[in-house]
């Protein structure tokens, strides 16, 4: 490995081991001066601290072996570096011209970074570029103030120009970072809900915290232990690290919260505060739960791991810390702790429970299905992990229970497409709404075909080629998973309140003859009116038959499912026809003009499809309808076709996100797997 990557990992590493301790700091900052904590902002604060570590690798470290140090003279003559150009002979490979373009390009960072975060004025930036190189290329001249005999590198006045170009050029470059988004600043007074990332801010915040105070507690303490034989000839090093930060935990997550209303370290920075469901400051009994049932818990876990030497303990501490962020992303921003204990949680500036009050989260999302299916994942497989932890036998029968379910679940995969996929064509037609499995399986095919032609041949352009449609296949099998997986939960939960409108998004129909896919869709939402009627007879709820009239129907959509609904039972007074609509969109735009044309309300429960169920949930929210979608169950041999269409559809309303993430992926893994095959 070359020297400047052996600093480009070191930069990397030591930049990663101090970005905890800056977190809180920074966060603290943060919301202070910004309001929030932007994700964007955030990423170009993170950048910097790397960037700093780079600078350090790279200049002064790695220290050399002071028997092995030559002894360098210092180049005072301004633009001296100029007359070791040939390129002549040498053209842009010039390694003088390289160096030249190096040193420019180290302090561009600089330039643009210090300009972007702190605002400073320009020549404030780039004055501030030449005192840091200067004091970089001093530590150089004196052998790093003394440590050395002389110096090892050489001190170039050359450099200072170079670096301070560098900074001049890059506080040109730094409006380019305004472009990066996540950098808004809000109102520092102003009481704002209190969302689930902003709780999840304050949650890691707090385990930080714990970590960080308990390791700097930790260290005197090993190192006396060590010094004085307190434990013997063997130091605990463990145990005494879990105790630490137990202890740490207690103070700052269980008894200092009693002293600032029950609000921890995290929630007093991020501006949240518990309060019992009337208002009031939690007592001590719901701060006792609350501390055991949030990170409480996790931190005891963890430290009985370390005390106890049980691995099963510190996996089940991994799986606490997971529950609990995923009941904040999937639930209600008050976590498990705030369940347990009867605490919500509202922003600290709220007069009332109105004002700056969280909500429960909105399931009608593509990353909460993500989110969803992840925490899953990390779920089984922590709790898969502290089973293996109690023994080597169960270890491997875990194990190999493991490799056995993803090697099934493969195998089956290709089949499954094929053969569900010929059914379809064979009973729908050959189009390509109904060809969508075959396409897909030969899509794998053919990459899986391309692997094993790149690797036989030891192709690298063809080796990046195939892994960087590996990782956005990766990308795009994940959200799939997510989207069927989440989205069949959720086409089959039962309506949590009371709605004005039963919705039945329409469908082809034949003449004035509904066919099963559609009679389902009614059936369905007829059952759910019944459910609204039989708990609230006098409640106003109408069964709405939306969709109009395609340019292949003799009569509209909605005209025939209410000639349906009626025949199936469904009160007469109560059926509406909508038949102006042709989309999705269109179908709950028009029902909620219909509803308030009629002087009703505008909450739905929406009648599809299992398979349409998630993507219509999805429309609804972005076009900010309060409505829960139900989903009749499909034919099986349709379900595969009908599914993977609605993900398409789904992908399709944020084309650019997904592209860019897949361009990025298949970039950065094909470059990787490029180098690494050279």
């Amino acid at each position: 490995m070359s020297g400047f990557s052996v600093s480009a990992v070191l930069a990397v590493f030591f930049g990663l081991l101090l970005l905890p301790l800056l977190f809180v700091p920074y966060l603290a900052w943060s919301y202070r001066r910004r309001g929030t904590l932007g994700y964007g902002h955030a990423i170009i604060a993170a950048g910097a601290v790397i960037y700093g570590m780079a600078l350090w690798t790279h200049t002064i470290v790695p220290l050399p072996d002071p028997e092995t140090v030559q002894c360098t003279t210092a180049q005072l003559r301004p633009l001296a570096s100029l007359g070791d150009l040939d390129l002549a002979a040498n053209g842009l490979r010039d390694p003088a011209l390289l160096q030249l373009i190096l040193n420019v390009a180290l302090f561009v960072p600089f330039g643009m970074l210090v300009r972007h975060l702190t605002g400073a004025r320009a020549r404030w930036v780039v004055a501030a570029a030449f005192a840091l190189s200067l004091l970089i290329e001093l530590t150089q001249l004196t052998g790093v103030w003394g440590l050395y005999p002389c110096s090892y590198r050489l001190f170039d006045v050359d450099d200072l120009l170079t670096n301070t170009l560098g900074a001049a050029l890059g506080v040109t470059a730094a409006p380019l970072l305004r472009r990066v988004p996540g950098q808004d600043v809000l109102p520092t007074d102003a009481p704002r809900e209190v969302t689930r990332g902003r709780r999840l801010v304050g949650m890691a915040a707090d385990v930080v915290s714990v970590h960080v105070v308990g390791f700097l507690v930790y260290l005197p303490l090993a190192i006396a232990a060590r010094d004085a034989g307190w434990f013997g000839e063997e130091v605990p090093y463990s145990r005494l690290a879990g105790a630490a930060t137990l202890a740490v935990a207690v103070l700052m997550l269980g008894v200092l919260p009693r002293f600032t209303r029950g609000a921890t370290l995290g929630q007093l920075i991020t501006s949240i505060r518990p309060v019992t469901t009337d208002g009031q400051a939690p007592g001590g009994l719901a701060m006792t739960v609350r501390f055991a049932a949030g990170s409480g818990g996790y931190f005891a876990l963890d430290a009985l791991g370390d005390l106890l030497g049980l691995e099963a303990l510190t996996a089940l501490s991994t799986l606490w810390i997971v529950l609990s962020g995923a009941a904040v992303l999937l639930g209600h921003p008050r976590g498990l702790s705030g369940r347990a204990a009867g605490l919500t949680v509202v922003d600290t500036r709220s007069r009332d429970l109105q004002t700056g009050r969280a909500r429960e989260a909105d399931p009608r999302s593509l990353g909460q299905a993500v989110v969803a299916l992840v925490a899953t994942v990390v779920v089984i497989g922590t709790a898969m992990s502290a089973l293996g932890s109690l023994s080597p036998a169960i270890e491997l029968g875990v194990a190999a229970v493991g490799v056995l379910a993803l090697a099934v679940a493969s195998l089956a995969v290709l089949p499954y497409l094929v053969g569900t996929g010929l059914l379809t064509v064979r009973r729908e037609g050959l189009g390509v709404a109904t060809a969508l499995p075959l396409l897909t399986a030969g899509a794998i095919v053919g990459l899986l075909s391309l692997t094993v032609v790149a690797i036989v041949t030891h192709t690298r352009w063809l080796v990046a080629l195939t892994v960087g449609g590996m990782a956005v296949t990766g990308y795009l099998g994940l959200l799939f998973l997510a989207f069927l997986a989440y989205g069949q939960w959720y086409a089959r939960r039962t309506p949590t309140w009371p709605a004005d409108a039963v919705v039945v998004l329409g469908s082809r129909v034949f003449g004035e003859r509904v066919p099963p896919l559609l009679a389902a869709r009614i059936d369905r939402g007829m059952e759910a009116l019944d459910e609204i009627l039989a708990s609230d007879p006098d409640a106003p709820t109408v069964l709405v038959c939306s969709g109009g009239q395609g340019p292949d129907e003799t009569v509209a959509e909605g005209t025939a499912m209410a000639a349906y609904a009626v025949r199936a039972g469904a009160p007469a007074d109560r059926v509406i026809a909508e038949t102006a609509s042709r989309t999705t969109e269109e179908n709950l735009l028009r029902t909620r003009e219909l509803l308030h044309e009629r002087g009703l309300g505008a909450s739905m429960v929406v009648a599809t499809n299992d398979f349409h169920a998630f993507r219509a949930a999805i429309i609804s929210r972005e076009l900010g309808i309060e409505a829960q979608v139900v989903g009749a169950r499909t034919a099986h041999y349709y379900f595969p076709a009908a599914i993977l269409r609605e993900f398409v559809g789904v992908l399709a309303r944020s084309p650019l996100v997904h592209a860019s993430v897949g361009l990025l992926l298949a970039a950065l893994v094909g470059a990787a797997g490029y180098l690494l095959t050279g």
